[in-house]
Parts: structure tokens; sequence; C-alpha cells
């Protein structure tokens, strides 16, 4: 039983260790409260498995915010978040994100710049 706790320690501190390894950049001091909002959402739900800020940060599972941002457009990203809410997608399991929170996200994702694409 003390190892199955250990086990449980471990994983928990390897998980609260991800998380924390956004590798965001700020998006800066007069954003957009609705920006700021999204961007800590970002940062607290999203990080543990997709890089949320504008550089490569460490190896992830899901797609950088900043290529969603070329993906999709706002709608189309508010209807993502539904799903993604409800259902999950593939291997992510569903998160609850509320209309304002999606909202937000959208709002943060729009001031992400992608670099063009490789020649």
């Amino acid at each position: 039983m003390a190892d199955r706790s250990w086990a449980v320690l471990g994983m928990a501190a390897a998980l609260a260790g991800c998380a924390g390894a956004t590798g965001v950049q700020a998006v800066g001091g007069g954003a957009d409260p609705a920006v700021q909002r999204g961007q800590a959402f970002a940062e607290r739900r999203c990080a543990g498995c997709h890089v949320v800020g504008l550089d490569d940060g460490p190896a992830s599972f899901g797609p950088r915010f900043r290529d969603l941002r070329i993906r999709y457009n706002a709608l189309s990203l508010q209807r993502r978040f539904t799903e993604i809410s409800q259902h999950g997608s593939g291997e992510m399991p569903p998160i609850q994100i509320g209309r304002r929170e999606a909202e937000d996200l959208v709002a943060y994702l729009e001031t992400l710049q992608a670099e063009p694409p490789p020649r």
C-alpha cells in the first residue's frame, strides 16, 4: 500500500510539473481583459498537453495553440470548444469550458501569430 501511495504522489508531482511548464509568452500588460482571462485559462487548464504560447516550449501531446489559430476561425473554435467540453477529442478527455471561457480562449488565440509554413 505504501508503494502505491508513493507512485500516486510521483505521478501527481510529474503532472504538476508538466502543467507548470507552459512555455507561454505574455500577451502584454495592456491586453484586453478577455485575452488575459483566456491566456490564464489556457495556462491553467490546457498547458499540460498543449503549447499555449508563441514559443515552441516543451514537447506536448496536443496541437500548439498558435497552429489552432490558423486552422479554425472564431466561430469554429467556439464550436470545437463546445464539443471538447461535452465529448473530449481523441485522447483528450472532456474539459468543462463554459461559453464565456470559450469566448476568452478565442480572444486569446486570436492574439497568437503562427509562423508562416516553411518553403
